[in-house]
């Protein structure tokens, strides 16, 4: 997946959430207002990681840069853990 689509689904999650967020009672938007801020983060780390990516090209900067893909990768597993499957 290039960087494109990965910001993009950050964007739509992040835009998803926060306008639950405005929709809901207290207690769900608090839930919902985390979660756009999940997604918020992973937009801004992913663009990050993106330029970087694109502007580095020593072999041990672009392992610490795979290594800053890989933790994104294992926190959206964790977040994955968090949702709700109807």
């Amino acid at each position: 997946m290039d960087l494109k689509e990965q910001l993009e689904i950050c964007y739509r999650n992040y835009k998803k959430w926060k306008e639950k967020a405005f929709l809901s009672s207290d207690e769900n938007a608090k839930e919902a207002l985390e979660r756009a801020f999940f997604w918020l983060e992973m937009h801004s780390a992913f663009f990050v990681v993106g330029v970087l990516e694109k502007t580095e090209n020593s072999k041990e900067n672009l392992q610490k840069i795979l290594a800053m893909k890989i933790k994104l990768l294992e926190k959206l597993s964790e977040y994955s853990k968090t949702l709700k499957l109807d």
